[in-house]
C-alpha cells in the first residue's frame, strides 16, 4: 500500500473518529437535556434551556419566544442578557415569524446589514431556530453575539435545531399538562366554593388565605415559580374538606373528639385527592402538612425545616384568616389581637422567619385584612 493511500485513510479514520465523537457528545447532552426537563413546568424547562444554551453556546444574549394565537403576536417568554422583553412581534416580515412558518433554522452573521435588520434588535450575529410541537407551533428561540466574537457556523445552526426540537416536546407536553391541570383546578375550585357556600362562616376563606400568603411571600421575596406553587396551593389546602359530612363542618357547638380526628384529617384527604396530579408534588405536600408545628407537636410531627417551606406559610395565613374571622362560638379577633398572637406563636405553631415575614407584610398592607 502506498504512503498516500495510508495517508488517505488515516485521514478518512481520523475524520470518521471525529464524527462519532461529536455525534457521541450530541448524545450525551440530549440525554442530559431530556433528564433535566422531565417533569418541570413550561416556565422550569424555558429558564433551564436558556442557562444550558448560554453555557453550551457562548452567547451574551438568547431569548425563547411564545406564539401568542389569540392575537397572532410572538412575545418573550423568557430572556438571558440585553433584551428588549416588553416588544411584541406582529406577523410580518421578520426573522422570527420566518422561521416559525418555514420551520427552518437561520443563522445571519451580520444581523446589522442583513435584510432582517429590525428596531429593537441590535445584535450581530444572531441564530434563531424554530419551537415547534407534534401539534401546533410554540414559538422560536434566539441566540445573540458569542462572547468570542465570532460568528456562528452550520454545526451551530444543527445542533440548535436538535435541541430546539427537543425542547418543543417537552414544551408541548408541559402547555398540554398545565391546560388539564388548570381545569382541574378550576374545577376543584368550583367544590371548595359551593363547599364555603354552605356555610356562613367560612365563605371566602379560600381566597383570603391565598391572598394572604401571597403576601407572607412577596415579603420572603420569593422567586415566581415558588410564588406560583403557593397561589395553587392555597386555593386548594382545604380540597380535603369536601369528604368531611357538612353537619361537622357546619356544627355551632364545640366538636367531640371525633369529629376532631374527623376534620383533622382533611390536609391527607386533599393531598390523596391530587397525589395523580403530575408535577404536584410540592404543592400536594404543602397541603399534606400545612397543619404542622413549626416545634414538632402537629400531626404528623415533623418540625422546623422538615415541614415544606408552602406548608409554613400557608399554616400562618390559614390562622390568621381564622383568627379574624367570625365563627358560632366566638367573635372575631381584632387585628391587633390576631397579630399578637401570632408573633407569641413563632417558634411554636409557626416558622419564625414566615411570622417575620407577616409581620412585614401586615405593617405595609393593615388594609388586606377582610
Amino acid at each position: 500500500m502506498k504512503i498516500s493511500e495510508i495517508e488517505r485513510l488515516k485521514k478518512d479514520l481520523q475524520a470518521t473518529v471525529k464524527e462519532l465523537s461529536d455525534s457521541y457528545e450530541e448524545l450525551s447532552l440530549l440525554y442530559k437535556l431530556s433528564e433535566e426537563f422531565s417533569g418541570l413546568s413550561v416556565d422550569e424547562i424555558c429558564k433551564t434551556l436558556l442557562m444550558e444554551l448560554r453555557s453550551l453556546f457562548q452567547v451574551k444574549t438568547s431569548a425563547i419566544l411564545f406564539l401568542d394565537k389569540n392575537r397572532n403576536v410572538l412575545k418573550t417568554k423568557e430572556f438571558l442578557g440585553q433584551w428588549v422583553h416588553e416588544i411584541e412581534f406582529e406577523r410580518e416580515n421578520n426573522i422570527f415569524w420566518h422561521v416559525l412558518e418555514t420551520g427552518k433554522p437561520l443563522a445571519v452573521c451580520d444581523f446589522q446589514e442583513s435584510k432582517w435588520k429590525m428596531q429593537y434588535v441590535n445584535n450581530s450575529a444572531v441564530i434563531v431556530a424554530p419551537l415547534r410541537g407534534k401539534k401546533q407551533d410554540i414559538g422560536v428561540l434566539f441566540l445573540a453575539d458569542k462572547e468570542d466574537g465570532l460568528e456562528f457556523f452550520s454545526g451551530d445552526v444543527k445542533l440548535l435545531n436538535t435541541i430546539a426540537f427537543l425542547a418543543s416536546l417537552f414544551i408541548e407536553n408541559a402547555l398540554l399538562t398545565e391546560e388539564i391541570q388548570s381545569f382541574l383546578i378550576g374545577t376543584i375550585r368550583s367544590f371548595i366554593k359551593a363547599l364555603e357556600a354552605t356555610s356562613l362562616w367560612t365563605a371566602g376563606h379560600t381566597e383570603r388565605v391565598t391572598e394572604y400568603a401571597l403576601g407572607i411571600a412577596s415579603s420572603m421575596e420569593l422567586d415566581a415559580t415558588v410564588m406560583e406553587k403557593l397561589r395553587i396551593c392555597s386555593l386548594l389546602h382545604d380540597i380535603g374538606k369536601i369528604t368531611i359530612p357538612r353537619d361537622i363542618l357546619n356544627k355551632v357547638d364545640s366538636l367531640d373528639d371525633q369529629e376532631r380526628e374527623e376534620i383533622m384529617r382533611h390536609p391527607v384527604i386533599g393531598a390523596e385527592i391530587l397525589s395523580e396530579l403530575k408535577g404536584f408534588v410540592d404543592i400536594i405536600e404543602g397541603i399534606r402538612y400545612h397543619h404542622e408545628h413549626y416545634d414538632g407537636s402537629g400531626l404528623h410531627g415533623l418540625k422546623e425545616k422538615e415541614i415544606p417551606l408552602l406548608s409554613r406559610i400557608i399554616a400562618v395565613a390559614d390562622a390568621f384568616d381564622a383568627m379574624t374571622s367570625n365563627r358560632p362560638y366566638r367573635q372575631r379577633k381584632s387585628l391587633f389581637e390576631a397579630v399578637e398572637e401570632i408573633k407569641s406563636l413563632a417558634g411554636k405553631q409557626f416558622d419564625p422567619e414566615v411570622v417575620k415575614a407577616f409581620l412585614k407584610w401586615i405593617n405595609v398592607s393593615p388594609t388586606a385584612v377582610r
